[in-house]
């Protein structure tokens, strides 16, 4: 059975977190989370769905969208030079991750940031739905950005 999903994987890949998986389910189109610490039953008789179905497949995980590198990507389309430089400096140092971020708001790109960055969530998750067969739309972002 084939579905149509519109770009919803892209705000799927927004809610990564670490030692969470997801799921499309290729039947229905709903997403499913699962812990990689499968303790509590409800997360049992999920994880033991979606290893005896043929219909569930993984999205990418945190590991597979590196985060890091798409702050390094942006950091090189600032123009301000001074502004490019700060980014690059909280990249290279101790916590990148918090000091990009932290940066990103003094500066007054944190807007254009998560801009920038929903839209390689949207390049990841085209490639994800085209390398696994999964038919997709593109809907208008909120924001106005496809």
């Amino acid at each position: 059975m084939a579905i149509t999903v519109s770009l919803d994987v892209a705000d799927k890949l927004e809610e990564t977190m670490e030692h969470w998986e997801q799921y499309l389910n290729i039947a229905t189109g709903e997403f499913a989370s699962l812990s990689d610490c499968a303790y509590i039953e409800v997360d049992k008789a999920l994880a033991e769905e979606i290893d005896n179905s043929d219909y569930y497949i993984r999205l990418p995980n945190q590991y597979d969208i590196n985060e890091y590198s798409i702050m390094e990507d942006f950091a090189e389309t600032v123009d301000d030079a001074q502004k490019r430089r700060k980014l690059s400096r909280a990249l290279n140092g101790m916590k990148p991750y918090m000091h990009f971020k932290v940066e990103l708001k003094y500066i007054g790109l944190d807007d254009a940031y998560y801009a920038f960055r929903y839209l390689e969530f949207i390049k990841i998750a085209k490639e994800w739905c085209e390398e696994n067969g999964v038919e997709y739309i593109v809907r208008e972002h909120p924001h106005g950005q496809n």
